[in-house]
Parts: structure tokens; C-alpha cells; sequence
């Protein structure tokens, strides 16, 4: 997508282009909430160029503080202003609680809304274009606990002293380090920044992870389309069992991580809007990462050209399991969640999952998920993991059961070691969840899509869980015995690889074609 030439920035996007397509973007935020649909109309308007989109959604955001502390009135007059996310300062990272910007209330309002802002903010995109800043502050500056964050629109005429900061990724954003002084108008009450916050910051792990998926999405079908054109030895490279056998596993992942997406967002109406969400700023934007990494070797010399999307955009992911906060500190997040998932005795009901994927899964709907009561987003209902999965009928020899009794003899004997709270081992713990919930997730693709093609899905995603339950007892020497991986299915042999792996690809047709579809006899395990 076209960039602009900036005398003090050089080539960078075109911000006035982001500020006339935002009031669009911004119509399926208020006054009604619809996540996918926003993010539609930002593919729409930017068709997934990634130093927009990441433009477009840093200020969606941002707006979103509005949405989230309902005020309405401000929402409604500021809608389609360029924002920016004036949260994170030098000394901090992620830390928000520990931010040394602080708020003055200014005399004479009676409403005692306004403030003097006086701070320093670092690496935020759009600062220096942005009309308002959505900035965290201080009002007592020796405060530091869950209360004594406040936050506030801050217009652009209150900030100074910009200063560029050259990255390594999504070269044309305009990313600063500035100073805040002068008026800005409180959002919501004092005190209640963090609860504001995690508001909006719940829907917006979803904008990440679409960003992730919609780069998976652009660039394996054109590394398919180019093995599937050029010559080696007067063949098609994709005929090269070598070739077709790296594209089929990361179709079979990119398939998956696709669906875990969609999937979670089918749900997001629900308590699971928070532990989905920062399973996919997790979990899946690393594998995105993962896959856009192999797919540029796969792909070879090609994809190390300017105007190939296959190696700028397994360049520029690697961006987003930052993005709006640090992976690692979203993995730690799960840990909280660990017994209560491990031990879950509700019984799944298998229909209605299905049928929620089948009516939600790939569409665009309206929800108020960012209102959602936080108390029950962070319970929510888990089911018995193992029982679920054997009620499924796989037809390979999968006993999630082992899975499950193993990690929680991880746990009793972490515990029994007193390093419950270490952060290495919440780390690990949260990450197994993550595999453990992304190995349901295949489970799910196979069952709501009824095509046995997907079993090498599950098969490949219970050996990452095997792989990282392994790797977790061997590092911490740990008296737990060893998970065994499973043998994939046999490499399929189609007539048309390009259309066949084009067709894995494409799990929304798959899933619409499911109904009318019996399952397909399942390759026999290999000997």
C-alpha cells in the first residue's frame, strides 16, 4: 500500500488516508460492538497491509477507552479522530503499575474532570499524527497498587518534544518517545485506569491475532501458487515429496491456528473472552511466527524479495506477541487458571460447541464483549478436558487422558518443590495450557469440519503437547514419567497438491460444507 515521503519521518504511511477511513472502522465499535466486523472494514479500507492495520488498530483501541468507561458523550463526538496508546514509558515495559506520569486536577471544574498531565511516554505509534493519546497516569504519584492508575484523553496539543524511534519491523509506522504537558479530560473515575484497561485490552488481543492469521493467510497460498509455477529439473517443485511434505505440515498448522482464531471469537461473547484472548496473544501469534518462518525457507529466494509478501511478513510478525503487552506476561496470566482446567469434572456438551461453530465460526457479530462483567471472565466454565475429547470418537489411537493426568503431576510436584510461583515454571504451566486448549481446538476442526484430513492436525498439535510436557520435566529434572508422541497419518497423495492444499487452507468452506458431508474414510496409521 502506497507511503507517503515525510520531511522529518522519510517514508512512512499515509495518516490522513488511516484518519478518513477510521469513522468506518470505528462504526462496528460504537455505538454498537462488533469485533470481527471491525476488523473487516480495516482489511476493507488497508487490505491487510501490516503498518496500517497495526496503525488502524493501535487507534481503535485507544478509542476503545471511551467504549469501555461508557462515555458515550466523548465517544460519540470523537469518533473517527486518529488515537494512540500512551501507556508505556522507558523504565516500565509492561509494568503500567509502576508509570511516573502524573495528573494534577485543574481548579475551577466542577465536574472535576480535567487535568494537568505532565510525563514521559515511549515507544507509541501514531504520537506524533494522533489527535488524542490515550494515556495512563498517576493522580498520587507514591501510589502503586491495582487503584492508583487513572486514565485520560489527552489531546495532541498537550504533548512535545517527539523524537522517532527506528525498529527493525513495519518500517513506514511512526513510532516516538515524548513528553506530556498540559490539560487532559479524566475517562471514567480516578482509580479505575486498570479496570478500563483490561476492558480494552481483552478485545484487542483478538485485533493481534487477526493480524497474525491474516499473514498466514497471505503468505502460504503464495508460496504454494510459487512452487506450484516454477520449474526444478523440468518439475514443479510441490511434486518434490520433500517440498509437499513441509507445505502439507504447515497447512496442517496454518489450518488450525486459522480455526483456534475463529473459533475463540465464536466464543468471545462468553467467560471465555479472556482466556481465549490471551491464549491467541499467546500461543498463536508465536506459532504464526513459527509458520511464516519456515514458509519463507520453504519457499527459497523468492521470498527474500521486496515485493514478495512471503518474507516481509514473516519479518514484520514477529511484532505482535508485543504488541499491547509482552506474550510472556499474557502466558503468565493462565497460570491462575491451571487447576481449575486441569480438574474440571462439568461434562462438555459436544452439540452445542458444534453448533455454535457452525453458526458463529467466520461471522461477523454484534456483542458487547468489552463490557463484559470482568469478575466472569476470569471464571470461566471449564469441562472435563480428557472426556470430552473421548466422547469426540477420534478414529486414531489419542488418550488425552494421559495429557491430562501428567500435567497435574507436574503440578503436585512443582509444588512439592515449593517453585510453584516461580516465574519459569508459570511460564511453562501457562504455555501448556495454551497446547492443551490448542490440541482441543484440532479436536474441534475435525469434528465441526467432518474431514479426516484435519486427524494430522491433532496428531501434530499432541505431539507439541507431548514435546512441551517433556521438555518441562526434563529441564526441572522432575519424577514424572515421559509422554510418548504419536505417528502422523500417511502423507496424502493427490492428483492436484496446489488445489489440495488450497483446500485444507480454507476451513470456512470446509466448515459450511460439513453439514452435508460424511467423513471421509480415515487413512490407516502408518506401520
Amino acid at each position: 500500500m502506497d507511503t507517503i515521503n515525510h520531511p522529518d519521518f522519510g517514508n512512512i504511511i499515509d495518516y490522513q488516508r488511516l484518519r478518513d477511513g477510521m469513522p468506518a472502522v470505528l462504526d462496528h465499535v460504537y455505538p454498537t460492538f462488533n469485533l470481527m466486523g471491525s476488523m473487516l472494514e480495516a482489511t476493507r479500507l488497508f487490505g491487510n497491509n501490516p503498518s496500517y492495520m497495526t496503525a488502524c488498530a493501535a487507534s481503535g483501541l485507544a478509542y476503545m477507552m471511551l467504549v469501555a468507561a461508557e462515555e458515550d458523550e466523548l465517544a460519540a463526538q470523537l469518533k473517527g479522530k486518529i488515537f494512540t496508546l500512551g501507556w508505556t514509558e522507558e523504565h516500565t515495559g509492561t509494568d503500567l503499575l509502576s508509570v511516573r506520569t502524573e495528573a494534577a486536577p485543574l481548579n475551577g471544574d466542577p465536574k472535576g474532570k480535567r487535568f494537568h498531565i505532565k510525563g514521559k511516554k515511549w515507544l507509541i505509534n501514531n504520537s506524533y499524527h494522533a489527535d488524542y493519546h490515550s494515556v495512563i497516569a498517576k493522580v498520587d504519584p507514591a501510589a502503586s497498587g491495582p487503584r492508583s492508575i487513572s486514565i485520560f484523553a489527552v489531546p495532541h496539543s498537550s504533548t512535545k518534544n517527539w523524537q522517532r524511534l527506528e525498529t527493525h519491523v513495519l518500517r513506514s509506522m511512526v513510532l516516538t518517545k515524548f513528553e506530556i504537558d498540559g490539560p487532559g479530560i479524566l475517562i471514567g473515575q480516578v482509580g479505575r485506569g486498570l479496570e478500563i484497561l483490561q476492558r480494552m485490552a481483552l478485545p484487542s488481543k483478538y485485533h493481534c491475532a487477526y493480524m497474525g492469521v491474516s499473514m498466514v493467510a497471505d503468505s502460504l497460498p503464495a508460496a504454494i501458487e510459487h512452487l506450484s509455477s516454477k520449474r526444478i529439473f523440468d518439475v514443479n517443485p510441490i511434486q518434490f515429496s520433500n517440498v509437499f511434505r513441509q507445505l502439507y505440515n504447515l497447512v496442517q498448522q496454518a489450518a488450525l491456528i486459522n480455526f483456534s482464531f475463529f473459533r475463540a471469537l465464536a466464543f468471545s461473547d462468553s467467560p471465555f473472552l479472556q482466556f481465549h484472548g490471551i491464549m491467541l496473544k499467546s500461543w498463536l501469534l508465536l506459532k504464526c511466527n513459527e509458520i511464516l518462518s519456515q514458509n519463507l525457507l520453504v519457499a527459497g529466494s523468492k521470498g527474500f524479495l521486496k515485493p514478495s509478501n512471503i518474507g516481509g511478513n514473516a519479518i514484520d510478525s514477529f511484532v505482535y506477541p508485543v504488541f499491547d503487552g509482552h506474550y510472556t506476561m499474557n502466558t503468565l496470566m493462565t497460570y491462575k487458571h491451571t487447576r481449575r482446567y486441569l480438574e474440571a469434572t462439568r461434562r462438555g456438551d459436544i452439540d452445542a460447541r458444534m453448533k455454535v461453530l457452525r453458526e458463529k465460526a467466520y461471522v461477523a457479530l454484534e456483542g458487547k464483549q468489552i463490557l463484559n462483567n470482568s469478575r466472569e471472565t476470569r471464571h470461566p466454565p471449564f469441562f472435563d478436558y480428557a472426556e470430552y475429547i473421548e466422547r469426540c470418537g477420534l478414529p486414531i489411537a489419542l488418550d488425552a487422558g494421559i495429557l491430562i493426568a501428567t500435567s497435574r503431576r507436574i503440578m503436585t510436584e512443582i509444588g512439592a518443590r515449593d517453585v510453584t510461583n516461580e516465574p519459569e515454571y508459570r511460564y511453562k504451566v501457562g504455555m501448556l495450557v495454551h497446547n492443551l486448549e490448542a490440541l482441543l481446538s484440532a479436536v474441534e476442526l475435525w469434528k465441526v469440519t467432518a474431514n479426516d484430513h484435519y486427524l494430522n492436525a491433532i496428531v501434530m498439535q499432541y505431539n507439541e503437547v507431548a514435546k512441551l510436557t517433556n521438555r518441562i520435566i526434563s529441564e526441572g529434572c522432575l519424577d514424572v514419567n515421559f509422554i510418548e508422541p504419536l505417528r502422523q497419518l500417511p502423507l496424502p497423495k493427490p492428483a492436484d497438491p496446489r488445489q489440495f492444499l488450497l483446500d485444507l487452507l480454507d476451513v470456512k468452506s470446509q466448515i459450511r460444507g460439513a453439514e452435508v458431508l460424511p467423513h471421509p474414510p480415515a487413512p490407516s496409521p502408518a506401520s
